[in-house]
């Protein structure tokens, strides 16, 4: 019955893409539980209840995180060879049991090991890397464009249910805003992925971007480096394998640029509503700058999809690295409600650019059918780094009784990432067009 259904939209007029993209927006919505802004939400309530320092409490994200990492390149493998549709869909399922479990801890230990798995799937099996990398196997035209609209998730889940979850917790408690997720989880990502999603266009006799015949090459990107450019065209089809991707400098530089940036990301995230409460800002007006964020990401997303089609991925990835360096510093500095509004949806504007384009670059740079592979190895890194900045930002304030040097340091970070950034060069690939 499933695969009867799945023919038949496979046949219909709406490219079955798009099916794969609404499936990744909508699990992208109940995830957002476990990310860094939303354990800010969580962070205060746990501390108070249990009495565990907030480096104790990180200390959770930090191995979910790791263990994560160490699922990448296995996962990865998965993807490419026997597709997405029961690893993500077990990884939703696992998710949503981490959230019921996190509803009835009562010790550091029990915490550490549902909040670690719970985090460790929603980094891993459903994570952005591998789900992104998914999409970028069902478009190459209109790539930007695609992931764009798959990002739309968990910008909606920031937007909306971070109010909701603040609520929920000042009526009732944080149990019962996991157990909330919980529900939220198996209703709009389980279910769906079960049903819908699949490994590649051609496993349905279709081509990517719903090309009736052979995809067209994209238009050469304004800006892009001659040794990007000088050969002949590439032809989208060849992608680089592992092997051949591990043998290629701009490898190396992608991923300690995804690594560093992870640092910084999950420091500001996961601190931005602890630090704005310890300025004096009420825990309302704090939980806000979430929405802030999102509101600022999801109207940014299109944007940086548009240019990025039209002017190249890498050169408004560097954009979109200075608006994380200006809004992290903007962050650092508010002592307002007004400031913390601005800066949150400044920072939300670059985040939305870098999560997107950073996916589209690794695409552009390697090609899409041997993705999942080459992302499952760079995930090892990037969740390295994502694990490393919650945790070196909390024991910072832990033992200065301040963010002031953790947000120094976040900085000096988004500027490595823009300088290893902008000297990396596009691999060549093994095969090429004739020139026109």
């Amino acid at each position: 019955m499933i695969e009867r259904l799945v023919g038949r939209l496979a046949r219909g007029r709406i490219y079955y893409g798009w099916y794969i993209v609404g499936v990744v927006l909508a699990g992208g919505i109940p995830r957002v539980g476990l990310n860094g802004s939303f354990f800010g939400i969580f962070l205060k309530p746990l501390s108070e209840e249990f009495g565990w320092t907030r480096a104790e409490v990180a200390m959770a994200v930090t191995i979910g995180t790791l263990i994560a990492a160490a699922l990448g390149i296995y996962l990865g493998r998965v993807l490419d060879r026997f597709g997405p549709r029961w690893m993500m869909a077990g990884g939703f399922a696992i998710l949503a049991g981490s959230y019921f479990g996190l509803a009835l801890v009562n010790s550091l230990v029990g915490f550490y090991l549902v909040y670690s798995v719970g985090r460790a799937m929603m980094q891993s099996a459903t994570g952005h890397t591998l789900m992104y990398a998914l999409v970028s196997k069902w478009f190459v035209r209109r790539r930007a464009t695609a992931i764009s609209a798959a990002t739309l998730g968990g910008y909606l889940g920031g937007i909306l249910l971070a109010p909701v979850t603040q609520g929920i917790i000042d009526v009732a408690s944080w149990r019962h805003a996991y157990f909330f997720f919980g529900v939220l989880t198996v209703l709009m990502a389980v279910i769906p992925a079960v049903l819908l999603l699949r490994r590649l266009p051609e496993d349905l006799a279709l081509l990517p971007d719903g090309d009736a015949s052979e995809p067209r090459l994209p238009a050469t990107p304004i800006g892009v480096e001659a040794a990007d450019t000088a050969t002949s065209i590439v032809k989208e089809q060849t992608s680089l394998t592992l092997g051949e991707a591990l043998r290629t400098p701009a490898f190396y530089m992608l991923t300690m640029m995804v690594m560093v940036t992870s640092v910084g990301m999950t420091g500001i995230t996961f601190h931005m509503v602890p630090h704005f409460t310890d300025v004096g800002i009420s825990n309302t007006a704090a939980a806000a700058t979430i929405s802030l964020l999102t509101v600022g990401s999801m109207a940014a997303v299109f944007v940086w999809g548009f240019l990025a089609d039209r002017i190249g991925a890498k050169l408004m990835l560097l954009s979109a690295l200075v608006t994380l360096e200006v809004g992290a510093a903007l962050i650092a500095s508010s002592t307002t409600v007004f400031t913390a509004y601005m800066s949150s949806a400044l920072f939300g504007i670059g985040m939305a650019g870098y999560l997107l384009l950073s996916e589209v670059v690794w695409a552009d740079f390697f090609g899409r059918k041997h993705l999942g592979s080459i992302r499952g190895v760079t995930m090892v890194f990037q969740l390295a780094g994502n694990a490393s900045g919650s945790l070196i930002a909390a024991y910072m304030f832990d033992v200065s009784g301040s963010y002031d040097g953790a947000f120094k340091m976040i900085l000096v970070i988004y500027a490595v990432s823009f300088t290893v950034l902008a000297l990396a060069r596009r691999p060549l690939a093994r095969e090429s067009a004739s020139t026109p």
